[in-house]
């Protein structure tokens, strides 16, 4: 008798050999499917889907992991997943692996993005895993993530991109300390009075690049928005480390931008913050970061602030 369908039960006693449909959907199904042996962790049966996804020569979910999986803290979050599910054995006849996303690797050596799932049946001794490739997806995602969180003038991130990056910093490591640069442009505005908006525009996309090239790779430089722009510096523990790089930006910002004929030297004013000594978030660490710029801009007479810069015009090419 069938079960009422609003209960999310069927009596599969109905369907004729079901056996035979099992077969089909594994093998026809286009998303990688695994039966593993709990016991030694031993590959059983693969369907073709996952031979697109996993190299043939890896025969055990333990070898999977340790070879297949490039990320090791994937490789350790699923290890775990495994270490939780089988200690309910004893509590539950099934138990369940939540979804994981992993980069493995291929037997063609590309990375496929992969989302994981599985389910455990502790007294058949087996799990079904499946493997989805995401990799599309998440490349269209990511490339769409980019245009959300990159500057359009400069190419450097945007605020959106920073609140992105500073979750990604606390949800990886929360005791780490990180240090936060402002950094404002002096003698900007004249430039733009003086030389028109598109000469300020190249004078912004060559600060950027400036900014960008005197830090580490592992930083994060955004454009704020008009001159001023913010860089987010992980594992930065000290005033002193912060103001080590702070003076290395301002000697990198000193030195005279070439715009067509023109030469220009300005400078800028750069404040600075540490998490979690000066705010408990990144909110708060801007905000020390603004005041500290604006209390160091202060000390610049203000004739100095609002003259235009130093120009020297090049001759032009012969």
């Amino acid at each position: 008798m069938n079960a009422d369908p609003l209960s999310g039960q069927f009596d599969f006693s109905t369907l004729p050999d079901l056996a035979t449909l099992g077969q089909t959907l594994f093998r026809k199904v286009p998303i990688g499917t695994v039966v593993v042996r709990l016991s030694d962790s031993q590959i059983l049966l693969r369907n073709p889907a996952f031979r697109h996804i996993a190299d043939d020569k890896i025969t055990t979910m333990s070898a999977l992991i340790d070879t297949s999986c490039v990320d090791p803290k994937q490789q350790e979050q699923l290890r775990a997943q495994v270490r939780h599910a089988k200690s309910r054995a004893d509590r539950e006849d099934t138990s369940e692996l939540p979804e994981l996303v992993l980069d493995l690797k291929g037997a063609d050596g590309r990375i496929r993005i992969v989302q994981h799932y599985a389910l455990m049946f502790h007294k058949q001794g087996i799990a079904i895993g499946i493997f989805r490739d995401i990799s599309d997806i998440k490349r269209k995602y990511r490339a769409l993530q980019k245009d959300a969180f990159t500057d359009e003038l400069t190419g450097v991130g945007n605020r959106r991109g920073l609140m992105e990056r500073w979750n990604e910093e606390i949800e990886d490591d929360p005791a780490q300390a990180i240090g936060f640069l402002m950094i404002d442009l002096d003698q900007f505005k004249p430039i733009n009075d003086t030389y028109g908006h598109a000469t300020g525009d190249n004078v912004l996309r060559s600060m950027a690049r400036r900014l960008r090239k005197s830090v580490r790779k592992s930083d994060y430089v955004v454009r704020m928005g008009g001159d001023e722009f913010g860089i987010l510096l992980p594992g930065i523990e000290s005033r002193t480390m912060l103001d080590t790089v702070s003076n290395k930006l301002l000697a990198a910002l000193r030195r005279p931008v070439t715009v067509d004929t023109l030469k220009l030297s300005l400078s800028g004013s750069i404040g600075g913050g540490l998490y979690p000594e000066d705010g408990k978030d990144l909110a708060a660490i801007m905000v020390h970061a603004d005041q500290s710029m604006y209390s160091t801009k202060k000390k610049i007479p203000a004739r100095k602030r609002s003259q235009k810069p130093l120009v020297t015009i090049k001759p032009p090419a012969p």
